[in-house]
């Protein structure tokens, strides 16, 4: 593993909520990438959701996105635990251990994948 960071889920807000952020804790969106501009095939009114997003402050790192058409997030399960790997066999292994007892939403392909573990706790895992 290399890293964990935040991931916070929005209702399609996410570039408003990003902007608030950044006035208020005088930081920058490092990086934003809007549903059109992703891989994913989605309706016209969903195109400008964000896909992904970074986010940085003096102490303070989180990604962030737009919840997906069926995916809708709801209020206290609009977050996650992201883990960034450099071994994609301990990103298999950690994804296999943590799905075990509970859900896998975004099975493990090209080297992402999501679940919620059998805790209700939300994880992305990315190589």
């Amino acid at each position: 593993m290399k890293e964990a960071i935040p991931y916070l889920m929005f209702s399609g807000t996410c570039q408003e909520a990003l902007n608030f952020y950044k006035r208020c804790l005088n930081g920058e969106i490092v990086s934003m990438q809007t549903v059109g501009e992703s891989p994913l095939d989605v309706p016209e009114q969903f195109q400008n959701r964000i896909f992904d997003s970074e986010f940085r402050a003096e102490g303070v790192r989180f990604k962030a996105s737009d919840d997906m058409p069926g995916q809708e997030v709801a209020k206290g399960a609009n977050f996650a635990i992201f883990v960034t790997f450099t071994d994609h066999g301990e990103q298999k292994r950690v994804f296999e251990s943590l799905s075990s007892g509970g859900q896998i939403q975004f099975p493990l392909e090209n080297n992402f994948g999501m679940l919620v573990d059998k805790y209700q706790v939300q994880w992305m895992l990315a190589g």
